[in-house]
């Protein structure tokens, strides 16, 4: 937001902050460059790059136009670009702690341990939740966790609750069932800690879910009085990129009250300027 507000008020070159976006996403390309040798992998980097070279164009669009409007018509416009240039300069920064949450095991332990569900469609759990319980698994094994909560209702189309699911699943790979507690009224992440929260002794612990799922959950966690380190699972690669776009702009919903300090500060400051 600073360099965006930066740009807009200064003589700072708008093609600097082009080049910021693309150094960046060449980055994240090179760490996940493994993923240009398969199909879905080439398509999943093609799609990521879609989505941020339409941002781009739509940026470009409105430097263009802008000048050529009314004032009235060009103000929302101007706001529109910076919304556009924050979301563009933050989203390589949100895709490469997505990338290290999954590849770094949290650096310290904890007593308490939530996976969160995922939707299932038979009494077993679908590849996506069992990549989570397994990772989960891998977190129990290594900390020595006292406490294994499994988190998910039960949806309209489900046979039974995704907690039930996930309990029978730790059961078979021999998790103690005095360990495992579930919560099986939730249907969103939201409601995933509102209920999880009493199952907890302290506020901290440590959560699995989705690798494009894991820092919005943590958000949410934290607003609800839960200090968690997170670990992400892989998810199906064919879902991952819009799956990730989603709960970005999920993210950027959390934080109402910077994005109106920011739109108070920025009408503040084109005032004193104009005038």
């Amino acid at each position: 937001m600073i360099l965006v507000t930066f740009n807009q008020f200064t003589q700072f070159q708008q093609w600097r902050q082009y080049a910021i976006v693309v150094l960046m996403m060449l980055y994240l390309l090179w760490l996940k460059r493994a993923y240009l040798q398969t199909k879905h992998g080439r398509q999943f980097v093609l799609k990521i790059t879609c989505y941020t070279l339409a941002l781009l164009g739509l940026s470009l669009g409105i430097e263009c136009i802008t000048p050529i409007v009314p004032w009235w018509l060009s103000l929302p416009l101007q706001f529109s670009e910076i919304f556009i240039w924050v979301f563009l300069l933050t989203w390589p920064i949100y895709l490469y702690l997505t990338h290290l949450l999954t590849i770094c095991l949290p650096q310290k332990g904890a007593d308490t341990l939530i996976v969160l569900g995922a939707g299932i469609y038979t009494e077993n759990v679908t590849p996506m939740l069992k990549a989570r319980l397994d990772c989960g698994l891998t977190l129990y094994r290594q900390y020595q966790i006292n406490k294994y909560i499994v988190s998910g209702g039960q949806g309209p189309d489900e046979p039974i609750s995704e907690a039930l699911a996930m309990y029978r699943y730790l059961k078979q790979h021999n998790v103690p069932c005095h360990t495992i507690k579930m919560e099986d009224q939730s249907t969103n992440t939201v409601e995933n800690f509102r209920f999880s929260k009493p199952l907890f002794t302290e506020k901290h612990g440590m959560c699995v879910t989705s690798e494009f799922h894991v820092l919005r959950a943590l958000r949410i966690a934290q607003r609800h009085g839960l200090y968690l380190l997170g670990y992400g699972a892989p998810s199906p690669i064919t879902l991952r990129a819009k799956a990730l776009l989603r709960d970005y702009c999920g993210l950027l919903l959390h934080y109402p009250s910077l994005w109106c300090i920011y739109v108070i500060f920025h009408i503040i400051l084109t005032i004193m300027l104009m005038s």
